[in-house]
C-alpha cells in the first residue's frame, strides 16, 4: 500500500475508532497534585505542557503499537481534551502512532501540530516500516522547520529485533513554535544512562547560535537520570547534587522543582533539601514504576517563573503521564 493510501486508510479508521471505542472521558487515577504553590504576581501567561513515555511497542506495556482502545494514543487524546496543553513531548512512539495521533486531533478539531524523528528502524510492534522515535506537538502553529541532534556517543546501548542487534538511538527534536502568542523552541528529548548524552545538551543550549539567550526553551523528555546526577547540574539553574563536579551551571528551571513533598528524598535519586528548607530543590515526584523521577520538563529561568506540576499514573505505561505549567515573565 502506497503512503498515502496507507494515510488515507489510517484516516478513515481513527475516526471509525474515535466513534466506536469512544476518545473522551479520562478514566485516569485522580490527579495527584505534588505539592502546593503560590503563582507570581508579576508573571504573565501560564504555559502547559505535557511530557510522557507512552511505551509504544515495548512489551511490558499495553501498545504493542496499537492505537485504539485501551492504548496511550487513546489515553493521550483523552488527556489534551481535558488538559488542553500548549506543548507536548512523547517518547517511544511508533510511527504509526504518532500518525494516529495527528489524525485523532485533527478529527476532535484539536489545534496541535507535530512533528516526528525516527530514532529505531527495526522495531516489528510498530507496523510496517517498524519506525520508533520521538514526537513533539504545539497547539499553535509552528515558525519553522523542527531540527534534529542525534547524540554522538551511544554508550554501547543495543537492542535485539527481528533477528538483528542494533545500536540504541538517542537524540534532541526541537520546533520553533509559539506559546500563548509568545515565540519560543519547544525541544523533547530521549536520553539514556550515558552522562555524555546530559553533557552534550548541556553544550548545545549553551550556544547562542542554535539557542540565543532571548529565546525561551522548554525541554520536555525522558532523560534517564535521576535529579542528584552530576549530569543534570548542566541543566539545572541551583542547588548542588550529592554526584556533581562542579555547582550548577544550567540555564532551566523544572516543573516539580517546588515540590516540598520531595525536598528530603536524597537517597531514592533526589537532591536531599532542608535545615533551612529552601523554596525549590532538585528532586521531585517519581515518573517511573520503578520509584525513580526521569521525565523532566524544563524551562529557561531567564522567561519563565511559577513552576508546577502532576504526576498522573496511568496503566497504559511504566511512567506517569507529566504535566508541567510555567508563566511567562512579563
Amino acid at each position: 500500500m502506497t503512503r498515502r493510501r496507507r494515510l488515507a486508510a489510517l484516516g478513515l479508521g481513527l475516526a471509525l475508532a474515535a466513534a466506536a471505542l469512544g476518545w473522551a472521558g479520562t478514566g485516569a487515577d485522580a490527579p495527584l497534585w505534588d505539592g502546593s504553590v503560590e503563582a507570581d504576581p508579576d508573571a504573565g501567561a501560564s504555559v502547559v505542557v505535557l511530557q510522557w513515555n507512552i511505551c509504544g511497542a515495548a512489551h511490558q506495556c499495553a501498545n504493542h503499537g496499537g492505537t485504539g482502545k485501551g492504548t496511550s494514543v487513546a489515553r493521550l487524546v483523552n488527556e489534551v481534551v481535558l488538559r488542553h496543553p500548549d506543548l507536548i513531548g512523547v517518547n517511544e512512539i511508533c510511527r504509526g502512532q504518532f500518525e494516529a495521533l495527528q489524525a485523532v486531533f485533527k478529527e476532535r478539531g484539536l489545534p496541535l501540530r507535530g512533528a516526528y524523528q525516527q530514532m529505531h528502524g527495526n522495531v516489528p510492534a510498530c507496523g510496517a516500516d517498524s519506525s520508533y522515535g520521538l514526537a513533539v506537538f504545539s497547539a499553535e502553529a509552528p515558525t519553522g522547520p523542527p531540527r534534529y541532534r542525534p547524540f554522538t556517543d551511544t554508550d554501547g546501548e543495543t537492542y535485539l529485533a527481528a533477528g538483528r542487534t542494533e545500536p540504541v538511538l538517542r537524540g534532541l527534536l526541537c520546533l520553533p513554535t509559539r506559546a500563548r502568542g509568545r515565540g519560543l523552541t519547544f525541544c523533547g528529548a530521549h536520553a539514556g544512562t550515558a552522562d555524555s548524552q546530559l553533557k552534550e545538551l548541556h553544550r548545545w543550549f549553551d550556544d547562542p547560535v542554535a539557542f540565543p539567550p532571548a529565546t525561551p526553551v522548554i525541554l520536555a523528555g525522558d532523560l534517564n537520570q535521576q535529579p542528584n546526577e552530576g549530569s543534570l547540574a548542566g541543566l539545572y539553574g541551583h542547588t548542588r547534587g550529592e554526584k556533581d563536579q562542579h555547582d550548577p551551571d544550567g540555564r532551566f528551571l523544572e516543573a516539580d522543582e517546588r515540590n516540598r513533598r520531595w525536598f528530603k528524598m536524597g537517597g531514592t535519586g533526589g537532591v536531599r533539601c532542608q535545615d533551612p528548607v529552601p523554596a525549590r530543590c532538585r528532586n521531585g515526584a517519581p515518573t517511573a514504576e520503578d520509584g525513580r523521577k526521569i521525565d523532566y520538563i524544563f524551562a529557561t529561568e531567564a522567561h519563565f517563573t511559577a513552576p508546577r506540576a502532576v504526576t498522573v499514573k496511568v496503566p497504559e505505561s511504566d511512567h506517569v503521564l507529566y504535566e508541567g505549567v510555567f508563566q511567562f515573565k512579563q
